[in-house]
């Protein structure tokens, strides 16, 4: 019988100024699979990393002497293969950049946090570093069968086909080792795009119903798979600017805006694109992003960009994006019906819209529709509202509600479910 490996406790080391942080963040990860040590500044932190082995660390970005920013630099640079998490504030969001730049940070997570989406995090960075050590072993494996290939080129045929075919298990192994890191930051992009949702005011379901639709649309228009990828991460991530936005800027529809509040809304792609721009897997999402709100005709926003100036997966990004918002009411605050929010994007083809783009949108819709064709999106439970229409409500694997209009008693028992349990899928018709 094959002996089961078990995988070593992981090292986590909590950096935090706050008794009460440290006592909850070891409270949440206590458990045989995780080793804790805390640290209540930075320099008691380094200590820590110094004299142990840290697989992960956990820091606030507000401390006395040395912030969350600071410390997560120093460490990066000593110990870059620690995986880092900043823990912040959304008024930190200008430290928060200068973290995510000069400490390289894994992630970062909002305070105060959600246990389930924390210790989703904490897992997805664990396993990342599991595959990305693994992969590193598997280099020096393959370095070393080549040492050997080179020592027994003049030996027996038998001995190099052996060693050959060594080499090609390794390389296959690193291949599927590659293949499970892109599985990885894909799951850890989605996770990410519904913590960023749960934020009051921003649209929840929207990222994956705008990254699904865009990234059908680049697969017409015969983009490469890269290009596609990157699409789809940058509609899974479209809305990360918007979390420094203010919660009633967030709450008005466009023809209620200011001038001044319209132009900081619009800024959102130029955040996004600042807070994603050090991650270099993301770089080509992040221009996507940033170049969300140009319009066709020139007329957009940042810079004015027109026609084939802007890039072909920022004017898919943005069809889709204005297509499902005309349904929730963005632009008047009123919701249009599919019928006229397909007549708007017909109305503003070739000024707002590339009118190629916007004619595959619609051959699409077409294709999937059905007798009630508003989208049904995925939301958080922290977006659920009395009249709400639930298309169905699974709560551990079993349907709870199916195809309701949801009522505040029905809301307080959805809940009330979540507190006893995680498991649970919310579905809504636009």
């Amino acid at each position: 019988m094959t002996e089961i490996t078990q995988m070593p406790p992981a090292n986590l080391l909590f950096v935090d100024d706050e008794p009460n942080i440290l006592k909850s963040l070891k409270r949440l990860f206590r458990g045989a699979e995780y080793n804790i040590f805390l640290a209540e500044n930075g320099e008691a932190g380094l200590e820590i990393l110094t004299n142990n082995p840290i697989d992960l660390i956990i820091s606030d970005m507000r401390m006395p002497q040395m912030d969350g920013a600071e410390f997560l630099a120093r460490a990066a640079e000593r110990w870059p293969n620690s995986i880092r998490i900043l823990l912040t504030g959304y008024a930190d969001m200008e430290s928060t950049i200068n973290a995510v730049n000069k400490g390289k940070i894994y992630s970062y997570c909002s305070k105060p946090w959600e246990d389930n989406e924390l210790k989703i995090l904490v897992n997805n960075a664990l396993e990342q570093k599991r595959l990305l050590d693994e992969r590193q072993r598997l280099f020096a494996i393959i370095e070393q069968k080549n040492l050997e290939l080179k020592e027994f080129n003049d030996q027996l045929e038998n001995k190099v086909q052996l060693r050959t075919e060594q080499v090609r298990l390794s390389l296959q192994k690193l291949d599927n080792a590659n293949a499970a890191l892109k599985k990885q930051c894909t799951t850890t992009i989605k996770t990410f795009a519904r913590i960023i949702e749960m934020r009051p005011g921003i649209k929840s379901g929207h990222s994956k119903y705008i990254a699904e639709n865009a990234k059908e649309l680049a697969q017409r228009m015969g983009m490469t798979a890269d290009d596609v990828k990157d699409i789809l991460y940058g509609g899974l991530l479209l809305q990360i600017g918007k979390i420094s936005l203010p919660d009633d800027l967030l709450r008005q529809p466009l023809s209620d805006m200011t001038v001044a509040g319209k132009k900081r809304f619009l800024h959102h792609g130029q955040e996004g694109c600042n807070l994603l721009s050090g991650i270099d897997p993301l770089k080509n999402a992040a221009e996507l992003i940033l170049y969300q709100h140009e319009n066709f005709d020139g007329s957009g926003e940042p810079y004015g960009l027109s026609g084939s100036q802007i890039p072909l997966g920022s004017r898919i990004l943005a069809v889709v994006r204005d297509y499902i918002s005309s349904l929730d009411g963005f632009f008047t605050g009123s919701a249009l019906s599919t019928e006229n929010a397909k007549k708007r994007l017909l109305l503003k083809k070739g000024s707002l819209y590339d009118p190629e783009v916007v004619d595959l949108f619609l051959t699409l819709l077409s294709e999937s529709q059905i007798e009630d064709e508003r989208p049904v999106i995925d939301i958080s439970w922290t977006q659920l509202q009395p009249g709400m229409e639930a298309v169905e409500i699974i709560h551990n694997g079993m349907l709870y509600l199916k195809d309701q209009i949801l009522s505040h008693t029905q809301i307080e028992k959805i809940l009330e479910m979540r507190r006893h349990s995680k498991d649970l899928i919310l579905r809504v018709r636009v």
